[in-house]
């Protein structure tokens, strides 16, 4: 069931879904993500519910495509661990990204459940050097 959920969840994301409906069977309504300082994201942090959807529409007007490919998953009592390769492909000339410019990073995410829905998220991301 976690498995199902966390994929679901990576298969809404890729699609760069926004709608809040969309992922009404999967998030819970109490969501906590928290995104560890990387390459794109320069502090911590860590998004509500209603922060994690403003952030949403971000993605789509950078990137033209993405792909979560899930390598691994772990899971004990209420979390699951999955170790994922994330691919994705720059849309418009922004900072120093171009457009048509191929991106590629190593996530760890953790997903805690409650009442089977994710209710908090890790993630530890490692970017591929932009070039």
């Amino acid at each position: 069931m976690k498995l199902q959920t966390v994929t679901r969840f990576f298969e809404l994301t890729e699609q760069f879904k926004t709608d809040e409906a969309d992922y009404a069977q999967i998030l819970h309504p109490e969501i906590e993500q928290t995104e560890f300082p990387n390459a794109l994201t320069p502090q911590l942090t860590v998004s509500d519910r209603e922060l994690l959807f403003k952030r949403m529409p971000g993605g789509r007007k950078l990137l033209s495509s993405q792909k979560y490919d899930i390598q691994h998953t772990y899971e004990a009592g209420n979390t699951l661990i999955a170790e994922v390769v994330w691919s994705a492909v720059v849309a418009v000339d922004a900072g120093a990204f171009k457009a048509g410019q191929e991106l590629k990073a190593y996530f760890c995410c953790v997903f805690e459940f409650k009442d089977n829905l994710i209710h908090r998220q890790r993630n530890y991301d490692c970017f591929e050097r932009f070039q």
